[in-house]
């Protein structure tokens, strides 16, 4: 089960929102961003695409309206320096249940090392896929199986769609491993 947490009490943060859509929004575009866009793609171009922007009342990098700043990404409902650990035995196929119970974060899910085959989602069977990475949303559900072999320990990464935080747990053969946690994607 992936989550999100704050400490900030919910009616506050909806008071931001309110205010300012984009208060957690700490990714915003810089002079340096409009200058590296003028370069690209010309004045007229980059004044167009400002103004579209400007019309919706948008920002193009806010992607989330609360993140990492202000939420704490869980699985199972422990932080990933908890490491919450799901035991196999090596070679074992492994069905595993991914939930994205969180408020609003959107993850993307992987086990570096392992590929995964979706067997399901929202319960659904569906025809067998093969990924090494999926985006689950909120209020979704997906089932895969993975086979771990040929080391103690795999992390299960689930990065937020807009790269400030994660939540990760541990497959291992024993409690108290751990394997590498990878380093959030660029965004």
């Amino acid at each position: 089960l992936l989550s999100d947490w704050t400490d900030e009490k919910p009616e506050r943060v909806f008071a931001k929102l309110k205010k300012q859509s984009d208060y957690y929004n700490f990714n915003k575009r810089t002079l340096g961003d409009l200058i590296k866009d003028i370069r690209a793609n010309g004045v007229r171009a980059t004044a167009r695409d400002r103004a579209a922007w400007g019309e919706m009342r948008m920002n193009p990098t806010d992607l989330a309206d609360v993140g990492g700043a202000t939420y704490t990404h869980l699985m199972n409902g422990v932080t990933p320096t908890g490491n919450w650990t799901g035991l196999f035995k090596s070679g074992e196929r492994v069905r595993l249940r991914i939930i994205n119970g969180s408020a609003m974060t959107y993850f993307d899910v992987r086990i570096p090392g392992l590929k995964m085959t979706v067997v399901a989602a929202d319960g659904m069977p569906v025809h067998p896929v093969t990924v090494d990475e999926f985006r689950i949303a909120t209020a979704e559900t997906f089932d895969v199986i993975v086979e771990p072999s040929g080391q103690d320990a795999f992390t299960i990464f689930a990065q937020a769609m807009d790269r400030a935080a994660f939540a990760a747990g541990t497959l291992a053969v024993r409690d108290g491993l751990r394997a590498p946690v990878p380093s959030l994607d660029p965004r």
